[in-house]
C-alpha cells in the first residue's frame, strides 16, 4: 500500500474516534511557562489528527526488530496504566491493562529471534490505540496528568520519527524512504548487534516512562525542558561513538545462543542466588514486625486467620508436600492480614523514633528488587509462577486492584494488595530452593497466623 492511501486511512480512522468519543487535544498545557495553551475547536481537530497520526507512524517506524515496537508499547501501557490508577478516572486503565496484557502474550513469540511478526497492521493499530490514549489521559476534565507526559513516554519512538524524517527531507529525499538512519540501526553500527540494541532502546523507554510517572502532576514546561535536554545529549553522545576512529569496543556481543546461555547471565545467576539469603532476611523481619508493631486483629480477621491455618495444616497433611502450589495460596492471604495489621499501626513509633509505616515501606523498597533480579535471573528448573493458579492469583489481585474505587474498605486497597504480590513473590523465591526451605516457610507463616488469633482474642 502506498504511504499516500496509508495516510488517508490513518486521518480517516482519527476522524472517526474524534467524532464518536469527542476525543481532542484542546489543553496542551503550559509548555513555555507563559500560562496554559488552549485550542479552538477548529485548530484542536486538525492538531490532533496530526499528534495522533505522529504517533502512530512512530510506533510503526520503530518496527525495525524483533519485538522493538512491542516491548516500547508494553511500558508505554504500563505507564498509561500507572498514571491513571493514581488519577482513579478508570478508562484509561482498563484500556491500558487489557491491551497490555494482549502485547505481553503477543511479545513472547515476537521477541528475537522472532516466530511471529507484528506487521504493518499491528504497529499501525498499536500506534492509534497509544495515541488516543494518551489524549483519553490527558485531557479528561479534571485529570491532573500533564499533556507532556504522553511525550516523555513515547519519547524514543516520537524522537527518533522526528529525526530520522527530519534528516530526510533536509537531504532532499523522500521522508517515507527507508533507509538506515533509525536509532537502532546507530546501536547496529556502533556494533551492538540485535538482542542487546533492543534491549538498550527498552532500557531508553523505560528511563523516560519512570520520568514520566514521577513527574506526571510537574508543568508542561518543566517537562519540555527535561525531554529535549535529556535527548540532546544522548543523541549529541551517540553522535560522538560513532565518529571515534576505531569506534568504541562494546562487551555487549551477540551470538547464536540463547542469551541464558551466555557467560554473563550466568555470573548473574550466581549473584541472583546470593541475594535469596538477603530476601530470606527481609521477609523474617516484615513478619516480625507485623507481629511486634501491628495493629491487633479484629474478630474478622482473626476467623480470616484460622481459615487460613486450617486450610494449609488440612492441604500440608493430605499432600505430604510443602511446595504444593495450592498451599502457597494461603501464604498469600497469610501475607495480606499481616500487611493489614501493619497498615493499621502505620503512624506509630518503633522503639520511639521510627514510624513502622516507613520502616515497612524500606524492607518493601528493599525486596522488590531481589525479587525481580531472582525471577529474571532465575535456573531452568526454579519454577516461580509455573501453574495456571499463581497466575490466577496474580490476576485476581490486578482485578481488585482496578475495581478498587468501587469497593469501600478501611484499607488502602491497591498499596495492601501490591504489597501483598511483592511478598507472595518473595515466599515463593524462597520456597522454591529446597523441601527444607519450602518447609520453613509454611512453618513460619502458619505460626504467624496463629500468632496473630492468639493476639487478637487475646
Amino acid at each position: 500500500m502506498s504511504p499516500k492511501r496509508k495516510f488517508a486511512g490513518q486521518i480517516l480512522a482519527c476522524l472517526v474516534t474524534m467524532g464518536v468519543g469527542g476525543l481532542y487535544l484542546h489543553n496542551l498545557g503550559d509548555l513555555f511557562g507563559f500560562g496554559e495553551i488552549v485550542l479552538p475547536i477548529w485548530l484542536a481537530i486538525p492538531f490532533t489528527i496530526f499528534a495522533v497520526v505522529g504517533m502512530i507512524n512512530a510506533i510503526n517506524l520503530i518496527d525495525g526488530l524483533d519485538g522493538l515496537a512491542g516491548g516500547v508499547s508494553v511500558i508505554a501501557l504500563a505507564a498509561f496504566f500507572l498514571m491513571d490508577l493514581h488519577a482513579g478516572s478508570g478508562e484509561t486503565m482498563l484500556l491500558s491493562a487489557a491491551l497490555l496484557g494482549a502485547v505481553l502474550g503477543f511479545l513472547k513469540y515476537h521477541a528475537y529471534p522472532a516466530r511471529i511478526f507484528m506487521g504493518d497492521v499491528g504497529s499501525l493499530m498499536m500506534g492509534y490505540v497509544l495515541g488516543f490514549l494518551a489524549v483519553q489521559l490527558t485531557q479528561n476534565p479534571g485529570q491532573k496528568v500533564s499533556p507532556m507526559v504522553p511525550v516523555l513516554v513515547l519519547g524514543v519512538p516520537l524522537l527518533d520519527t522526528v529525526w530520522v524524517m527530519t534528516r530526510r527531507i533536509l537531504r532532499g529525499g523522500s521522508p517515507f524512504v527507508a533507509d538506515r538512519t533509525h536509532l537502532h540501526h546507530k546501536f547496529l553500527d556502533l556494533g551492538v548487534q540485535h538482542r542487546f540494541t533492543v534491549l538498550i532502546i527498552y532500557g531508553l523507554s523505560m528511563f523516560w516512562a519512570v520520568v514520566a510517572i514521577l513527574l506526571h502532576e510537574q508543568p508542561a514546561y518543566l517537562l519540555l525542558g527535561s525531554y529535549l535536554l535529556g535527548s540532546t545529549v544522548f543523541y549529541l553522545l551517540l553522535r560522538f561513538l560513532l565518529r571515534l576512529p576505531g569506534r568504541v569496543s562494546l562487551p555487549i556481543r551477540d551470538s547464536q545462543r540463547s542469551l541464558r546461555e551466555s557467560a554473563l547471565f550466568a555470573r548473574m545467576q550466581g549473584l541472583a542466588d546470593q541475594t535469596v539469603h538477603v530476601l530470606k532476611g527481609l521477609i523474617a523481619l516484615l513478619v516480625l514486625l507485623a507481629l511486634v508493631a501491628g495493629g491487633r486483629a479484629t474478630v474478622q480477621e482473626a476467623v480470616f486467620a484460622m481459615g487460613v491455618i486450617g486450610a494449609g495444616a488440612v492441604l500440608v497433611w493430605i499432600t505430604r508436600d510443602p511446595r504444593n502450589h495450592f498451599l502457597h495460596a494461603f501464604l498469600y492471604l497469610a501475607g495480606l492480614v499481616l500487611i493489614a495489621l501493619l497498615d493499621q499501626s502505620g503512624d506509630q513509633l518503633l522503639f520511639g523514633r521510627f514510624p513502622v509505616g516507613q520502616v515497612e515501606l524500606l524492607l518493601f523498597a528493599l525486596m522488590l528488587p531481589l525479587v525481580v533480579v531472582k525471577i529474571v535471573f532465575k535456573r531452568d528448573e526454579e519454577l516461580f509462577l509455573s501453574t495456571p493458579f499463581d497466575f490466577l492469583i496474580l490476576t485476581m489481585s490486578l482485578s481488585l486492584v482496578v475495581v478498587s474505587p468501587e469497593i469501600t474498605l478501611a484499607y488502602n486497597l491497591p498499596w495492601l494488595i501490591g504489597k501483598a504480590v511483592v511478598l507472595f513473590l518473595g515466599l515463593k523465591v524462597v520456597a522454591v530452593g529446597t523441601r527444607a526451605s519450602a518447609q520453613q516457610v509454611c512453618t513460619a507463616m502458619l505460626a504467624a497466623m496463629m500468632f496473630v488469633i492468639m493476639r487478637g482474642i487475646g
